[in-house]
C-alpha cells in the first residue's frame, strides 16, 4: 500500500481554486426562491391592502414594533422597580401559570406602557395605585385609545390585589376565555 499525502489547505483557509469553480457552476440551492423571483404573474398587493387587524396590532404591540428609546428604557426601569401589588400579580401570571397563557409585564404598546399584556388575547391588565386617583382623565384617554385599537383593558386597584387575589385571577381568566 502506497502512502499518498492529503492535499494541503490553501493558506487563506478557503480551499482550492477547483472547489471555488465547482461551487460557482452548481445550480442555486434555493430553487423556490429563484422561481418566485422570476414569477411576475402575481404582482404585490397595493400598499395597505392585505393587512388585517392583527397586522396593525402587531405594529403597535408585536415583536417588530418600533419603540422609542425613551419608552424602552422606561419599561425596563419599571420592570426593575415593581410595586408590591405588581409583584404579587406577576407571580400568579408568569410562566403561563394562568390558563397556560403568556403574559408580558411593562410592555410597550404604541406610546403607552401596559402593566401586564397578553398578546394572544390582546388583553391589558392595569393596576391602579394611589397615583391613578390624580390621573383619571389621562387614564380615560389612554383606555379609549387602546380600546379603539382592539385591545381589552381590565383595571384593578392595588387593594384588590392585596385583599382578593382570587377574584382578580377569576376576572382575568374570564377575559381570557372566548
Amino acid at each position: 500500500m502506497e502512502y499518498k499525502p492529503s492535499p494541503q489547505p490553501s493558506p487563506s483557509g478557503r480551499g482550492s481554486k477547483e472547489r471555488e469553480k465547482d461551487s460557482q457552476e452548481k445550480e442555486p440551492q434555493n430553487k423556490y426562491k429563484q422561481e418566485k423571483d422570476n414569477d411576475k404573474s402575481c404582482p404585490p398587493l397595493p400598499e395597505g391592502e392585505g393587512l388585517g387587524v392583527r397586522a396593525e396590532i402587531s405594529k403597535l404591540a408585536g415583536n417588530n414594533r418600533q419603540i422609542p428609546k425613551v419608552l424602552l428604557e422606561r419599561a425596563r426601569e419599571l420592570r426593575k422597580q415593581q410595586t408590591p401589588a405588581e409583584q404579587i400579580l406577576w407571580e400568579c401570571l408568569r410562566n403561563r401559570r394562568l390558563l397556560n397563557t403568556k403574559f408580558r409585564r411593562q410592555h410597550n404598546i404604541g406610546r403607552y406602557i401596559a402593566d401586564f399584556y397578553c398578546h394572544e388575547k390582546l388583553l391589558i391588565i392595569e393596576l391602579d395605585g394611589s397615583i391613578h386617583a390624580n390621573q383619571q382623565a389621562e387614564d380615560s384617554i389612554r383606555e379609549n385609545w387602546l380600546n379603539s385599537n382592539q385591545f381589552i383593558v381590565i383595571r384593578f386597584s392595588n387593594e384588590q390585589i392585596f385583599d382578593d387575589i382570587e377574584f382578580v385571577l377569576h376576572t382575568i381568566a374570564q377575559a381570557l376565555i372566548p
